[in-house]
């Protein structure tokens, strides 16, 4: 087994094929470790939790080796949601129970104790003593909640955009960018309304951030088009009256 030292020399590359030949569900997935399969098909596998926090744990898992969910690619991981979708209702159907808990821990802070990134899938009963999965709230000041929500707001729709722009879509409620070359038509107050209330995370950076969106507009085409001789701050401002009616 390698030393701390060589552990240090090792690539980043080095390092995960050195993860996945050590992950006991890639051996398990490999038929190297028995298991107790429920379903299985080209992308995914699931089975029988060794340790079950109740009867009927499941444990979905995709076949490649994955440490954690945003190395997973997109079409293996919506693979993945769908059939963890029909497995929970199969599940609560051969266990004969209403409910079910599907709990994902995405990093080792987050409670991840697999090297290989998996759902897990647990028939719940009234009073059946499972309740760690009752997180504590906290109290915090509307201020403190509030001083993350743009930064938060913004990531969060300049990733859906970078999402529907691989999937050769665009976000909803966003109209198409025009052909190349092919002069854009002006919006008028009535359809950027519309297009306002249609993207909540654009009309929270608007109200809360117009700072931080108009550099999210010189940053992306399609928003610039979109408000092109558009005062932002005077538009926030107007929501911001709008939303005290």
């Amino acid at each position: 087994m390698p030393g701390e030292e060589d552990f240090d020399s090792m690539s980043p590359e080095e390092m995960a094929e050195y993860q996945k030949q050590n992950c006991i569900f890639c051996k398990i997935i490999k038929g190297d470790i028995p298991s107790r399969k429920v379903y299985e098909d080209d992308k995914i596998v699931a089975l029988l939790d060794i340790n079950p926090a109740a009867k009927g744990h499941t444990l979905i898992m995709t076949k490649e080796h994955y440490p954690i969910l945003p190395v997973i690619p997109f079409d293996t991981a919506a693979h993945m949601y769908r059939i963890t979708k029909g497995l929970s209702k199969a599940i609560k159907s051969g266990m004969v129970v209403g409910k079910s808990t599907i709990f994902i821990a995405n990093g080792a802070i987050a409670g991840q104790q697999s090297p290989h990134f998996l759902y897990h899938i647990i028939p719940r009963e009234d009073n059946d003593g499972l309740d760690n999965f009752n997180i504590i709230q906290k109290d915090y000041m509307e201020e403190e909640v509030q001083q993350f929500l743009p930064q938060l707001k913004g990531k969060i729709g300049l990733m859906m955009r970078q999402y529907f722009a691989k999937k050769g879509g665009a976000m909803p409620g966003v109209p198409q960018p025009v052909a190349p070359g092919a002069e854009p038509l002006p919006l008028s107050q009535q359809d950027l309304a519309k297009l306002i209330e249609s993207n909540p995370q654009i009309k929270s950076m608007i109200i809360n951030d117009p700072e931080g969106f108009k550099k999210e507009i010189e940053a992306n085409p399609d928003l610039k088009k979109l408000f092109v001789n558009i005062n932002i701050n005077k538009l926030s401002d107007a929501l911001k009256q709008i939303g005290k009616q």
